[in-house]
């Protein structure tokens, strides 16, 4: 039993170290469109990442930024269901005192964004 339970912790423990967030890069499109994509641990994480990018890029012009489409992609290593309940299952074992690993990372999602700088 001792060693089931070690051996999550460990688990935890490299998944943790492993983790880390990609800077969002801003990639220079046609008609003075750019392309910038976000990462992060769920949905609002990585879409602020991408729009911080994009803000950035748009007031280095002394512009304002337009989003013209944006897409979400789940990137985790099991079901965005399954990570979710992992998630609700570990928020109440922290309750009882016990501590439950869960499967998310920092790039679990994945937000581009197109957008334009206008004046």
């Amino acid at each position: 039993m001792k060693i089931k339970f070690l051996s999550s912790i460990a688990l935890a423990l490299i998944l943790t170290a492993c983790s880390t967030s990609k800077p969002p890069n801003v990639l220079p499109l046609s008609a003075g469109q750019y392309k910038t994509t976000g990462f992060g641990e769920d949905e609002n994480a990585a879409e602020g990442a991408a729009i911080k990018a994009a803000t950035e890029a748009c007031e280095k012009q002394k512009r304002r930024l337009e989003v013209a489409s944006r897409e979400v992609k789940y990137k985790g290593a099991v079901s965005e269901e399954t990570s979710k309940n992992l998630k609700t299952l570990s928020t109440v074992a922290s309750f009882a005192g016990v501590f439950l690993p869960t499967l998310k990372d920092d790039n679990d999602y994945e937000v581009t964004l197109q957008f334009t700088c206008a004046a």
